[in-house]
């Protein structure tokens, strides 16, 4: 089982979190999708900001005793640097025009 170890919310992203996992990989990961059933209380984006780890679990968690499974997280997220890697892709000038021409 993965566990993580830090995790914060992103500013101006509701439902996103970042999460560094033991093995030294930090992931982006969409939670809104999950959002529904006692994880519906996580629509409030003031809850949402309280995340922090649960260090007996090793996962995320909110107050209220709101917890999601860490290798759910891990194997929804979006590694770091897949995200750079986009990031450059887009603002790179050789491909600055991909969105027009798709």
């Amino acid at each position: 089982m993965r566990e993580i170890i830090k995790a914060k919310s992103i500013p101006n992203l509701h439902g996103w979190l970042l999460c560094e996992f033991e093995n030294g990989e930090k992931r982006f990961i969409d939670i809104r999708p999950s959002m529904i059933g006692i994880l519906e209380k996580l629509k409030d984006p003031q809850l949402f900001r309280q995340v922090y780890v649960d260090d007996d679990a090793g996962t995320v968690a909110w107050p209220e005793d709101i917890h999601i499974d860490p290798d759910t997280l891990y194997n929804r997220g979006i590694h770091s640097g897949e995200i750079q890697r986009l990031a450059k892709i887009i603002n790179s000038d050789e491909h600055g025009d991909w969105l027009e021409r798709a």
